[in-house]
């Protein structure tokens, strides 16, 4: 059976800085409001979020989670050919001992420039936190994706469907991965809760260079 693509229409980036919810536009992404992590009323804010969110798009809302830089590696190795098996096999060998987990609890991306593999590493745990937090909170989260800010990962890093998306998505429907970071192109004028930021209990090594 072909799987229909979609895309989800709204991103809870979580970052040091707090947390902001974006809605996708047909160019780019709106920002639609921030929160800090601290703030006493961090439960109310994101409600009030969600609510202007199913406003905005009348109808559910799906979301894609963007992970802070802080809980992502970034690394690069050579290439050992063209195959995708052979490809995740040498990232993995790469990866046995440069994180505090072992490889079978990292997900990883990687892009390739002919010679080398570009790579984007996370716990799988921080994941799994970040999921439930969107959880909680009612956001939908149907996949998880990171935001590099430079260096050699021109893309957006694609982690893959969250656990819940199963239950979210509606049947024969898959997650489509963007290829561009997510960037603001609109800012709402109203005025947002100052962010707090993030813990980084998590948080993997800084990126190394294979």
């Amino acid at each position: 059976m072909t799987l229909r693509p979609m895309k989800p229409n709204f991103a809870l980036n979580l970052s040091l800085e707090g947390i902001s919810l974006l809605r996708r536009l047909p160019r780019g992404w709106e920002l639609m409001g921030e929160a800090g992590l601290y703030t006493p009323a961090l439960k109310g804010r994101l409600a009030k979020l969600r609510a202007a969110a199913l406003e905005a798009c009348k109808g559910e809302i799906t979301t894609k989670l963007i992970l802070p830089e802080s809980q992502v590696l970034y690394t690069s190795i050579a290439s050992p050919g063209r195959d995708d098996a052979e490809r995740r096999a040498a990232i993995g060998r790469a990866l046995d001992g440069i994180t505090p987990y072992p490889v079978s609890e990292l997900a990883f991306d990687y892009e390739s420039d002919g010679e080398m593999l570009h790579v984007a590493v996370v716990a799988r745990e921080t994941m799994a936190e970040a999921e439930a937090f969107a959880v909680e909170h009612d956001f939908n989260p149907v996949s998880v994706v990171a935001r590099p800010k430079g260096g050699s990962f021109t893309g957006e890093p694609f982690f893959g469907e969250t656990a819940a998306a199963a239950q979210i998505l509606p049947k024969g429907t898959r997650v489509k991965r963007d290829v561009l970071p997510t960037l603001v192109t609109l800012r709402l004028t109203a005025p947002v809760v100052p962010p707090a930021g993030l813990t980084d209990r998590t948080a993997l090594p800084d990126a190394v260079e294979g």
